[in-house]
């Protein structure tokens, strides 16, 4: 009776399994919806989009600037009461439209310019960075995901062989071929591995849950996930890593800066007009119409040595740039080095487990031909189910294992 409920537990469980997971996803289809639901991307879209528009302010400063203006003062008087006239001149009644221009020298303009491209890139290299990371993360919580399903099939697939090898030995210890106590050790091993199933059912739920989470999916449900073959990239010179840009850009930016504090003490000239109408009294406006021309001109003197101080903070902030850059060298050259010997290694070790696999294979039926005619002790025939067990595991961690290497190669390779 016992034999017949363990049976039927664990062919509800089964179909209820394969209801639940009878679709497949990718670890590409993960990806794309994190890509596209990121908030942290789309901050940085935007910000790109806002540093265009601060780059079109930047150089509209630069243009023309063009005003009109209009006024009508009447101060009154009350008797002998009022504004001194000599200073209101009884009245202002004014419409001039005016213009000014800065005029700068050419290399201001080209600076600025430059520093705000620089902003651009800066901003597009750091959302490629971010996607990256997006990527890394997803396809390591993919992998994880994956190895908790392999580890699933195996211990159903493993309990599934018990349930049928119960039957059996159930009718041998009826006819006295083996001991009650046999049968209830091969029970007892059963059971754990049913309990051992549902464990690894909250496991995989919460795996599933923090994927989704990660990915911005609200969907609840769980998929059977294929293993990926990631493709290792080719690796590169680290000058043209999008992880290094970043030390470039940071030079150029304080280059530019540089050469922008040092044409911000060149002489500044600006130039601007104006015409319409300014009169003190209605009756002279009909006369009081002209126009007017000027020039302003800015040479810098003494500014308390401002310059120089600003100029060496530039210097410093270079120096800080160079050690993470040195140290970020440093570091890629021995992690990706370390990493691609592990991806060798962890080959290596995949080839080596599915020989001893097949060797267990080869032994597991022999003492599932033992079993059959009374010829093994469950002891024995439970230490090679439990040994195939193990290899099977050991093959899925060591395969899921050389996939999150690739995945973590091409993240530092990128």
């Amino acid at each position: 009776m016992v034999d017949k409920n363990i049976k039927l537990l664990f062919f509800i469980f089964i179909y209820s399994v394969s209801t639940v997971v009878a679709q497949t996803k990718t670890i590409d289809d993960y990806i794309n919806i994190a890509l596209k639901s990121s908030p942290v991307l789309k901050d940085y879209y935007g910000q790109i989009e806002q540093n265009k528009i601060d780059s079109a302010l930047t150089n509209s400063n630069y243009k023309p600037q063009v005003n009109v203006t209009g006024q009508a003062l009447v101060p009154p008087t009350y008797g002998k009461y009022g504004y001194d006239e000599a200073i209101t001149n009884g009245g202002s009644y004014e419409a001039i439209i005016s213009a000014s221009q800065i005029i700068t020298p050419r290399k201001e303009i080209n600076t600025n310019r430059k520093l705000s491209n620089i902003a651009h890139q800066t901003l597009s290299n750091q959302a490629k960075q971010i996607e990256l990371q997006l990527r890394k993360d997803i396809g390591d919580k993919y992998l994880a995901t994956c190895l908790l399903q392999q580890q699933q099939v195996f211990f159903i697939q493993s309990d599934s062989f018990l349930v049928h090898e119960l039957t059996i030995l159930r009718t041998f210890t009826e006819k006295g071929m083996y001991k009650v106590s046999d049968y209830y050790e091969l029970l007892v091993e059963e059971q754990s591995e049913h309990t051992e199933i549902a464990q690894l059912n909250l496991q995989l739920a919460q795996s599933f849950s923090d994927l989704n989470e990660a990915c911005g999916i609200s969907d609840t449900a769980e998929y059977r996930l294929t293993i990926p073959q990631i493709e290792v990239y080719k690796q590169n010179d680290y000058r043209q890593l999008n992880a290094y840009q970043k030390f470039q850009m940071d030079s150029m930016q304080l280059t530019f800066q540089n050469q922008l504090l040092d044409a911000q003490y060149n002489p500044h000239l600006s130039w601007y007009a104006d015409a319409g109408m300014e009169a003190s009294h209605p009756d002279l406006i009909y006369r009081s119409f002209g126009n007017s021309l000027g020039l302003n001109l800015s040479i810098p003197i003494y500014d308390g040595h401002k310059k120089d101080l600003k100029h060496r903070s530039l210097t410093i902030s270079d120096n800080i740039r160079v050690n993470y850059e040195d140290f970020f060298v440093q570091t890629y050259n021995n992690h990706t080095s370390m990493i691609a010997k592990q991806i060798e290694d962890v080959a290596k070790l995949v080839v080596q487990l599915k020989m001893e696999e097949e060797d267990i294979a080869k032994w597991g039926k022999v003492n599932d031909a033992q079993l059959a005619a009374g010829n093994i002790s469950i002891t024995d025939f439970l230490l090679s189910v439990r040994k195939e067990l193990e290899i099977k595991n050991n093959i899925a961690q060591a395969m899921i294992n050389q996939q999150q290497l690739k995945n973590e190669f091409n993240y530092w390779n990128h």
